[in-house]
C-alpha cells in the first residue's frame, strides 16, 4: 500500500520565475535530456525560453514543470503543451493529479487542446484513465 506521508497533489502549482530557482529547474532538465538523448534542447534553452517568456515555469512541493503555447499554422487552434514534467519522487505520476489544473490554465490562455509528449509508454495508461486520448505515436530515422 502507498505510503500516506506522501506530498499532496492537491497543491496547485504556482507561476514561477525561473531565474529564483534555476539550480533546482537545471538538475530536474539535466536529468530529463540524460534519460531522453533525443531530445534537442539543452537547459540554457529552457531558461532562455522562460525568462523571454515563450514557456511558463510552475513549481510545487512535488515538482515543476514548464508549459508552452503553440498554434497550429492553419487553423490557428492554441495548444497548451506540458513541455517538460519533472517530479522530485519518481513514479508517481503527480501532475496527472492536476488535470482540472490544466484545462482551467489552457481555458484562460485561449487554448483549444492540451498536449504532453512522452517516451514513458505508460503515460498512455495514465493519461487515458483521467480524458485524455492518444494523438500521434512519432517515430524517426536519421537520414544517411
Amino acid at each position: 500500500m502507498e505510503s500516506t506521508e506522501r506530498k499532496s497533489t492537491t497543491e496547485e502549482p504556482i507561476y514561477t520565475d525561473i531565474r529564483q530557482c534555476w539550480d533546482k529547474v537545471k538538475s530536474g532538465v539535466v536529468e530529463i535530456i540524460k534519460e531522453n538523448p533525443l531530445l534537442t534542447f539543452i537547459p540554457e534553452d529552457v531558461y532562455s525560453e522562460c525568462v523571454n517568456e515563450r514557456a511558463f515555469l510552475y513549481t510545487s512541493s512535488v515538482g515543476f514543470l514548464v508549459l508552452t503555447v503553440e498554434v497550429d499554422t492553419f487553423t490557428k487552434d492554441k495548444t497548451l503543451l506540458l513541455w517538460i514534467a519533472y517530479t522530485y519522487e519518481k513514479g508517481g505520476h503527480e501532475w496527472l493529479a492536476h488535470d482540472e489544473w490544466f484545462n482551467n490554465l489552457a481555458k484562460e490562455a485561449g487554448c483549444k487542446y492540451l498536449e504532453a509528449r512522452s517516451r514513458v509508454p505508460e503515460m498512455e495508461s495514465y493519461t487515458t484513465k483521467i480524458g485524455w486520448e492518444l494523438d500521434t505515436r512519432i517515430y524517426r530515422k536519421h537520414v544517411k
